[in-house]
């Protein structure tokens, strides 16, 4: 049952595309000039779809790219995090080095100082024995 429609609608089809071709033929020119703008048409249909399918791939490849770069700009915003960390440690420790510093520089004065007032005190000493001595 089903075969025998499908016969009857193969068969329409095909008396449908008679017709139209000896309507074409009809008009010679006009109808060359329609042919050859079907197959156009046709051509710029598959050029589209072909166009489609190259805009998909580099769609495909742009958000790939976008995402490698957040990605890459995630991990260098990381970095400078820690980079920021690392100056600030190292300026905290540098401070405290300076401070050291500037005590041992501190104690260094008074001991050289205490050493001065030493020698000067033995200077006097030997400075007045000769005196008493002569």
């Amino acid at each position: 049952m089903w075969i025998t429609e499908a016969q009857a609608q193969v068969a329409e089809a095909t008396q449908a595309a008679t017709q139209a071709a000896e309507v074409l033929l009809q008009y010679k020119i006009l109808g060359v000039f329609c042919v050859f703008l079907l197959i156009a048409v046709g051509v710029l249909f598959w050029l589209l779809v072909k166009a489609y399918g190259r805009y998909g791939d580099l769609v495909g490849q742009v958000i790939v790219t976008a995402e490698s770069s957040k990605a890459a700009i995630a991990a260098q915003a990381g970095a400078l995090e820690r980079m920021q960390v690392a100056q600030a440690t190292a300026a905290e420790a540098l401070r405290e080095q300076g401070q050291e510093t500037a005590k041992e520089i501190q104690e260094n004065r008074h001991t050289v100082a205490n050493h001065l007032t030493g020698v000067n005190a033995v200077m006097e000493l030997l400075a007045r024995q000769r005196q008493g001595a002569a």
